[in-house]
């Protein structure tokens, strides 16, 4: 029967100087160090990147911060321009309300205007036919002065001297003034 213990190779094993030491050992080391190295190596650069985004962080809370104040000023602008906005958006409404009451005011007075152009009109026509009354009665009362002059002359003659012959030439006087009785009289119908 054969022996089920497996035998194991000897271990090979180098000698340096005084010491001895096993090549898988050797290995082991060697690969312990390589990974302890990258290890080390790695936690270095976490390390350098770690202090990168730290300065990064800094930087961009400083530029958060300028952004704050430039983002306040801002705001301040944008307020008091809102409030001259707000203001003169007022003050456009005030103009428009002032502009229709003046086109209101303007219409209103336009029709004043029309109103006291046809009153002038009937004054005027009015006038003028007064005027053309004053003028008819004042011709009326010449002819009649002169008539009732004429008609004084003859009754003076005729009280003076031959009244017959003086009251035959007192007839064209009476027709004149019969005449300007009867101007007169229309003069006054027309008047009304």
């Amino acid at each position: 029967m054969q022996s089920t213990r497996v035998e194991r190779p000897e271990q090979l094993a180098l000698e340096v100087g005084r010491w001895s030491v096993s090549v898988t050992m050797l290995a082991v080391t060697v690969v312990f160090v390589l990974v302890v190295g990258m290890l080390l190596n790695s936690n270095w650069q976490n390390n350098n990147r770690a202090e990168g985004w730290r300065h990064r962080a800094v930087a961009a809370e400083e530029v958060a911060r300028g952004l704050r104040v430039v983002i306040a000023d801002r705001s301040k602008t944008l307020n008091q321009r809102t409030r001259q906005a707000n203001v003169l958006a007022a003050t456009l409404a005030s103009s428009r309300g002032k502009l229709r009451q003046s086109k209101s005011r303007a219409g209103a007075l336009a029709q004043q205007q029309r109103q006291l152009a046809g009153d002038f009109a009937q004054a005027e026509t009015a006038r003028r036919k007064l005027s053309a009354q004053r003028a008819a009665l004042a011709s009326v009362a010449s002819t009649l002065s002169t008539c009732s002059q004429g008609l004084q002359s003859v009754v003076a003659a005729a009280q003076s001297g031959k009244p017959k012959a003086e009251l035959a030439k007192a007839r064209p006087f009476l027709t004149k003034c019969n005449r300007a009785r009867a101007r007169l009289g229309a003069v006054r119908e027309s008047a009304g």
